[in-house]
């Protein structure tokens, strides 16, 4: 082999990868908009169904947040605290994106509460990557909804999956941060 052939081989290999890298980009520029659409609508259903009624949401991130900045961790983005309004404009309750660490990984969770402070429904903002079987019961409807009703003060009441320990305190810890964003987000709008 030459210096001929392996400046030729380079060159070869330096197009092909240019080309790849410019067909890649342009398929993440073509399907960009389509996955952050796909990704805002399942957003939108996940607050209606955990806030019944939900029509728009105000940012109190900030407000709710304050000086627990350690907290802000715990938060999903800069807006992950919103007073829920439904289409008159009344409160009708909050909801709080959230994550905590599981066996598999991040569980990201929208919590929605009502004007008191109580759950009012928990999904999954994106579906975890827990252990098949005892792990994933954290994503089935009865274990969600068992949170429904409860605050800050009786979560302790909600029973975890045996077998699945890790998996579940996890979720737990992520609500139970989620409901002590959400009493403060209540008694900064004189409520409790």
């Amino acid at each position: 082999m030459g210096i001929k052939s392996i400046i030729k081989d380079t060159l070869t290999l330096v197009i092909i990868t240019v080309v790849l890298v410019l067909l890649l980009s342009a398929a993440k520029v073509i399907t960009e908009p389509a996955i952050n659409k796909a990704y805002n609508e399942t957003k939108l259903k996940s607050y209606n169904e955990v806030c019944n009624g939900y029509a728009e949401g105000e940012d109190i991130t900030g407000d709710v947040v304050g000086a627990s900045a350690g907290y802000r961790a715990s938060l999903i983005g800069d807006d992950s605290v919103k007073r829920c309004k439904n289409a008159s404009g009344e409160i009708i309750g909050y909801i709080v994106e959230c994550t905590s660490n599981g066996y598999g990984g991040a569980l990201n969770l929208i919590v929605g509460f009502d004007k008191k402070g109580n759950i009012s429904g928990v999904r999954y903002l994106n579906m975890p990557k827990e252990t098949p079987g005892l792990g994933m019961k954290t994503t089935e409807k009865s274990f969600l909804d068992s949170f429904i009703g409860h605050n800050l003060n009786d979560l302790s009441e909600v029973d975890t999956i045996s077998g699945a320990t890790i998996s579940s305190d996890a979720f737990k810890e992520a609500v139970s941060l989620a409901s002590m964003f959400a009493s403060r987000a209540v008694t900064m709008d004189g409520g409790l």
